[in-house]
């Protein structure tokens, strides 16, 4: 039964081919509410504990913010601005340890790419490239995967948040 469902859906749902861009649209509004997401966190988290770090030798939580959102501006600079490297948006003396300059960090770099995909044109999003030493994937496919992968860190805090006696914001759902 459950295999039948998985069959239905794939040939059902409409799915880009491989190069063709999702509607901009729907990539933009992606972006959007991840960056509400990672900016409620930030938001939650207390000014205290941006240095908390749950074990020896992992992030503490003002890096886990980092490490997603410089991921992010690096793919949206490497793929859709043709830049060698991301641009630098704050001070890590600064962000790494201050509640509003890691909001500020965060939105800027947020800001980054969802001005990047605004200003991207359909053959922009379509562009094969290869980056990170991977195969070559269409653009708006490294957009995605680095989607994903805010998520997947995102959910690695909640766990610095809890352990800090604050409840953790609900995940804002696109429907």
């Amino acid at each position: 039964m459950r295999k039948n469902l998985w069959i239905l859906a794939l040939t059902v749902l409409p799915l880009p081919a491989l190069g063709q861009s999702p509607p901009k649209a729907l990539i933009l509004a992606d972006w959007e509410r991840g960056r509400k997401n990672v900016l409620a966190y930030v938001d939650a988290m207390p000014d205290s504990a941006l240095t908390y770090r749950p074990t020896p030798g992992v992030r503490n939580f003002a890096e886990q913010i980092e490490h997603i959102v410089g991921s992010n501006i690096e793919v949206a600079a490497l793929t859709l601005k043709g830049a060698k490297q991301a641009p630098v948006l704050g001070d890590t003396a600064k962000y790494l340890h201050h509640k509003k300059a890691l909001h500020d960090f965060t939105a800027a770099t947020y800001d980054y790419v969802i001005a990047a995909i605004k200003g991207a044109s359909d053959q922009a999003l379509a562009k094969q490239m290869s980056i990170f030493k991977q195969p070559a994937q269409p653009a708006w496919r490294w957009l995605e995967l680095s989607n994903e992968h805010s998520a997947w860190t995102l959910g690695q805090v909640i766990p610095y948040l809890r352990l800090n006696k604050v409840t953790p914001p609900s995940y804002d759902m696109p429907f």
